[in-house]
């Protein structure tokens, strides 16, 4: 049975459509559907950092650096990319370092910090958090929260996230950082499993309750109760259903269009038995895509994974690393 705290959380959180404003860009999507997976060379970027302290027993940094992605689409808002380095005050190059994605809707680095990064730093390992384009200090003029007005900027925002992610792996190891590992929840999980699929040496991966494509998101689980779809139909001018014309644009989100992951026994997947926002066979898919990963599930919903299941979260990301 779906999880009523996900309804609940689902109908509070979402009282505004995504997409309200219809499709966006329509021959940005249309050139999506005929691009491949390859997403071409890394970009080199070099983050200018702003701010040090100390909390506790970690030492956090935040910066920020140009965006690598550079769709003339982006909005000028989202172009500036920041984030935050959370390292054990004894850290060295040896020092584990995961890179932290952000769910839907998940603004700012508090969340991470407090949930993931500052715990991690009991075990040594570190955390750079990159906020999300779209969202927080990055967030255009005219966008309530966290839903998009328009589809298109659901595209341009994983492009430039995943874009950032491989240049934030690339700058790491040009630091000298010698175990990498990339984790996310949901959304963010999506991320961190494409940028692990995408870069040439193996990544310890955390991906907590996540999909295997974004399809199933928006138009399989809760959340496809909550597009405009009226304005999106209309849009069409009769030419097709949105649902339908959705679906195939987000198919090409799926994980199995990529490469299996390099060392998938480093992999850790959690998935919630009564999750309202992701079906089992999603995450399923996921893992049968990654032979000898591991998938252990949680007995809660979406919701629930979050509140209630942080510490199997960190230890995921601890066993992650120690079969790096």
């Amino acid at each position: 049975m779906a999880s009523l705290l996900d309804r609940t959380y689902a109908a509070w959180s979402n009282r505004r459509l995504f997409f309200r404003q219809g499709w966006g860009d329509r021959a940005l999507l249309e050139e999506a559907l005929r691009e491949d997976d390859d997403l071409g060379p890394v970009s080199a970027i070099y983050p200018v950092w702003e701010d040090v302290r100390e909390e506790g027993e970690a030492l956090l940094k935040q910066g920020s650096f140009p965006s690598p992605f550079l769709h003339p689409d982006l909005p000028a808002q989202s172009r500036t990319a920041y984030v935050e380095l959370v390292l054990p005050r004894d850290w060295s190059r040896r020092t584990p370092v995961c890179l932290h994605f952000a769910a839907t809707g998940d603004e700012g680095f508090e969340r991470r910090r407090k949930a993931l990064a500052l715990p991690l730093i009991r075990s040594g390992i570190g955390s750079l958090i990159l906020e999300n384009p779209y969202y927080g200090r990055r967030r255009p003029p005219g966008q309530h929260s966290k839903m998009l007005n328009v589809f298109s900027d659901l595209w341009l925002m994983a492009g430039a996230t995943i874009a950032e992610g491989r240049s934030l792996v690339d700058w790491l190891r040009r630091e000298g950082f010698e175990r990498l590992g990339v984790c996310g929840i949901s959304m963010g999980g999506s991320m961190a499993a494409r940028t692990a699929a995408l870069d040439p040496e193996p990544l310890a991966v955390t991906a907590l309750i996540t999909p295997h494509s974004a399809s199933a998101v928006f138009t399989e689980g809760l959340l496809k109760n909550y597009c405009a779809w009226d304005v999106l139909n209309r849009q069409l001018d009769g030419h097709g259903d949105a649902m339908e014309r959705m679906r195939e644009i987000l198919d090409h989100t799926d994980i199995r269009r990529l490469p299996p992951l390099r060392r998938p026994e480093a992999a850790f997947l959690v998935g919630a038995q009564a999750d309202a926002y992701i079906s089992r066979e999603s995450v399923e898919n996921v893992h049968r895509h990654w032979p000898g990963s591991t998938l252990t599930w949680v007995p809660s919903g979406h919701v629930g994974a979050f509140l209630f299941h942080r510490d199997l979260w960190v230890e995921a990301v601890r066993k992650s690393f120690a079969r790096l």
